[in-house]
């Protein structure tokens, strides 16, 4: 089980996960669009428990990390605490989406739709 947070939508940001965990690759920023983004305000996390995991198809995963940037950063939403991460799951061979609304208003679930274009 492999969790990678993004850490920020802004080139060279860092990303935490540990060291034997396999990375989902993400998109690079397009520079108007990373100019855009910065950190995350201070306080704009929320519990743990906040966090949802769904289960995604190959497809849909890339369909996600395309707009991933888009999304997070162009609606606003990397300001308002929402987080990301992406997985394998090897027990159940399935790739998963683990999203955190963070202050956004909206459930894991609209940002995962959002993420897919819906």
């Amino acid at each position: 089980l492999a969790v990678v947070v993004l850490a920020g939508c802004v080139p060279g940001a860092r990303v935490e996960a540990p060291s034997d965990a396999p990375l989902v690759p993400s998109p690079a920023a397009p520079p108007s669009l990373a100019s855009r983004c910065g950190p995350k305000p201070f306080g704009a996390e929320q519990p743990e428990d906040a966090w949802k995991r769904f289960e995604v198809t190959a497809a849909q995963l890339e369909v996600i990390n395309r707009r991933l940037l888009r999304v997070l950063c162009g609606q606003g939403l990397w300001r308002k605490g929402v987080g990301f991460g992406a997985g394998y799951d090897p027990d159940r061979e399935t790739e998963f989406v683990m999203i955190h609304p963070g202050f956004s208003g909206l459930t894991a679930r609209q940002i995962l739709d959002r993420f897919l274009g819906r």
